[in-house]
């Protein structure tokens, strides 16, 4: 009976049969194959390899020159977006000597942009900061329309300051400008007495009020701090090209500052914004890499083929080796680990596809094989999922953030005190002047910025949001002919916490798109209930009106997890039948030079980072106009709270 035990359990197993004999035959007709492709196959994972290598020193250097250019563009973007800049050009003064205060406020404002080269950059791998170290030229060609004109420098220099746009209008990128052919527009000159190469972007400034040109923004940087990282990511064989719109070098390791290289054979058959070619480079075989770079400019990067395929000769010799000693092992351990793998490979093969195992509701069962590397293996992957877990959690936790951090910096990025004296300076000599209404309109925006401020907070009393919507609605009551604002809130939900930023930019959002071409009989209303354990603030206007349950689907769509991470932050607008629309983020705060504002796309997915999913914007059907509501948790005040104003909260 035992021995007969014995013979059954020493009988293989059918898995086991229909394992062994396809597995052995497959082993050997792939060595026999790869005892002939062996060489082909390596040498062409170690010229790849090379090639990679040439690859990834052309994106670091796409990656670090983009975050050059875009740090220029930030600047500019700044000056264009900055109300208090704008206000320092629009002025008007009867006298010139008047204007001399506002001259040297926008010089200082420009000397301190030019100094944001000495702060460390970010992104991945080497930091670009580290690497770029110089002083920009940020100045501003002021036209006659501005204020600041009379007084500001007659001979444009290339350096930090206020010049007027006379000598520039001979320049043929300004004359690209002033015609609309773009609105940007990037160029390289040797500058100065001692003629440094130089990159230089320029920008049309136009008013806000009235869309007329009051300057053009003009960014520059030495080029020195991108041939540093041309020298950081320099190749052992090969050199790269970064070349303007008219095919003229601003830098390479070959050809000098400016020198035409258009008309070169091998650059006139690239074709695309982007790619990889093989081109004949002074009669010799060459890879060419290359991508466009937002501003229209291209960088190259220029690979001899012969340096790609050095190890040939050498890796075919190890090929042929290690094929010919695979043949001989193979049979000799293939009996051995199908026999003893087979079995716990399996089992740990059906335990991974249990959906409690992959939703991590219970761990991998322990197997006892006998077998270190089996054991091992199952005991990792037990440990892979429990820390793919760990890692899903801490990306969703630093996500939020990410995020707390951006509109903590965007509200550290205003100096309140220097902003509260300037306003109540001007509030000051508006009363002594006798003009009421700039006065109170100065107190609205005071109380404006006051709250939005918030010292940091993300969260803010009920009384507070409202009081900032309130004020901001009083300055469009000034600028709107007939707007009437309606504001309904019982007064035991005021001492409530909410996050920031709610509900001025869904009033500036119906004010920018319900309102759009219309400047009679306009409506708001503001209104806040409490619905069980839920608090509801609801902005109605009387404006064009949307689809409700458009507007609903594309907050749900745009919410979904793998939408999660992006930063675009593109808000919704409130045309007819809208979807997603970037447009309605508006430029209610402060701006950091690439945009300003929440749209209710960016305010409904800031609720549900800090109050849960349950939580957000929604759109509701009304009669006339357009009825959206911010669905909050009820949080009653913090005790200290209570104690503070809604300002210090």
């Amino acid at each position: 009976m035992n021995a007969a035990s014995g013979r059954r359990r020493s009988r293989p197993s059918s898995l086991l049969l229909r394992l062994s004999l396809p597995i052995f035959a497959l082993i050997v007709t792939f060595i026999a194959l790869f005892a002939a492709s062996a060489s082909y196959i390596l040498i062409r994972v170690q010229n790849d390899h090379t090639a990679q290598m040439a690859e990834q020193s052309m994106k670091f250097l796409y990656r670090n020159v983009e975050y050059q250019l875009d740090t220029m563009s930030n600047m500019a973007a700044f000056i264009l977006s900055n109300q208090s800049i704008e206000n320092l050009l629009e002025s008007e003064h009867p006298e010139p000597f008047e204007a001399v205060g506002d001259l040297f406020a926008l010089r200082g404002n420009l000397e301190n942009l030019s100094l944001l080269s000495l702060l460390g950059g970010s992104g991945s791998g080497p930091a670009p900061g580290a690497f770029v170290q110089q002083t920009y030229e940020v100045s501003v060609a002021v036209e006659k329309e501005s204020g600041l004109y009379p007084i500001a420098t007659d001979r444009y220099y290339p350096s930090t300051g206020v010049f007027k746009s006379d000598d520039l209008k001979k320049e043929a990128w300004y004359r690209a400008l002033s015609g609309g052919e773009r609105q940007t527009v990037w160029w390289g000159q040797r500058s100065g007495r001692a003629g440094a190469p130089m990159i230089y972007s320029a920008t049309k400034k136009t008013s806000i009020k009235d869309g007329r040109v009051i300057g053009t923004v003009l960014v520059g940087a030495d080029v020195g701090s991108v041939r540093a990282l041309f020298d950081n990511a320099s190749l052992a064989k090969g050199y790269h090209l970064l070349l303007d719109t008219e095919g003229r070098v601003l830098v390479s390791e070959r050809y000098g500052f400016l020198e035409p290289v258009g008309e070169l054979p091998y650059l006139r058959d690239l074709e695309g914004s982007g790619g990889s070619a093989a081109v004949r480079v002074d009669g010799e075989r060459n890879r060419v890499m290359y991508e466009t770079l937002a501003n229209g400019w291209k960088l190259l990067t220029v690979v001899p083929e012969s340096h790609l395929g050095r190890y040939t000769l050498a890796i075919s010799a190890i090929g042929a080796v290690a094929a010919a000693a695979a043949l001989l092992i193979a049979g000799y351990w293939l009996r051995r680990i199908v026999a003893r793998v087979t079995v716990p490979i399996t089992r740990l093969v059906g335990a991974v596809q249990r959906p409690e195992v992959l939703e991590f509701k219970e761990p991998l069962p322990e197997p006892n094989t006998g077998i270190y590397e089996v054991d091992t293996l199952n005991r990792k992957f037990d440990s892979m999922l429990f820390t793919l877990r760990g890692l899903i959690e801490k990306s969703f936790a630093e996500e939020i953030e990410k995020r707390q951090l951006q509109l903590e910096l965007l509200n550290a990025q205003i100096n309140p005190h220097f902003l509260y004296n300037t306003l109540d300076l001007i509030n000051c000599r508006a009363i002594m002047a006798g003009d009421r209404e700039t006065s109170s309109i100065v107190r609205s925006l005071a109380n404006v910025f006051r709250y939005g401020l918030n010292r940091g907070q993300a969260w803010i009393s009920l009384e507070g949001e409202l009081k900032q919507a309130e004020a901001y609605l009083h300055i469009q009551r000034m600028m709107m002919d007939d707007l009437s604002v309606e504001i309904r809130a019982p007064g035991d939900l005021l001492s409530a916490r909410i996050p920031h930023f709610c509900l001025q930019p869904l009033a500036e959002n119906a004010i920018v798109h319900g309102f759009a071409g219309r400047t009679a009989g306009c409506r708001i209303a503001i209104s806040v209930r409490l619905d069980g354990t839920s608090l509801v603030l609801r902005v109605e206007d009387n404006g064009r009106g949307c689809d409700a349950e458009t507007m609903n689907r594309a907050l749900r769509e745009a919410a979904q997890p793998n939408d999660f991470g992006s930063g675009s932050g593109s808000g919704m607008g409130q045309g007819p039948g809208s979807g997603v629309d970037s447009a309605s983020v508006s430029g209610s705060g402060t701006g950091s030079g690439s945009g300003s504002g929440y749209g209710t796309m960016n305010v409904h997915r800031r609720i549900q980072l800090l109050c849960g999913e349950a939580y957000g914007l929604r759109y509701a059907p009304a009669e006339e106009g357009t009825r959206v509501e911010a669905v909050l948790p009820f949080r009653p005040p913090y005790p200290r709270d209570e104690e503070r104003g809604p300002a210090d909260v």
